[in-house]
């Protein structure tokens, strides 16, 4: 680049000319950290849209010590966001140790458990 801008040549001049030019630099890493941010959400929430649902979840509790409340088939919503994909082997082994079915999607009929 060829240096032909009409700048100034004294120091006071120059100095507010670059803290401008250094102010508006940090205001567009902002502008820009913030578009990424925002891209990476999308992506995230169009990873989580495209995978399918899991076959079990369990629901946490709300608490310091999350402890299972429920076991839902993987589409059930109620619960959300505090479920977690489990196998079914271990929603087998949460209701048989107790955990509650939930009573909207009935799990427990399903992997035959009374």
């Amino acid at each position: 680049m060829s240096d032909t801008s009409p700048l100034p040549d004294d120091v006071e001049r120059l100095t507010v000319i670059a803290t401008y030019l250094q102010l508006e630099l940090e205001r567009v890493h902002r502008a820009l950290a913030r578009a990424q941010q925002r891209e990476q959400e999308a992506a995230r929430q169009a990873a989580a849209r495209a995978a399918p649902p899991p076959d079990w979840t369990v629901q946490m509790n709300v608490g310091a010590d999350p402890r299972p409340v429920a076991v839902h088939h993987g589409d059930c919503t109620v619960g959300q966001p505090r479920v977690r994909p489990i196998s079914r082997r271990t929603a087998i082994e949460a209701l048989t140790a107790g955990v509650e079915a939930c009573a909207l999607c009935r799990p427990d009929r399903e992997l035959q458990i009374e």
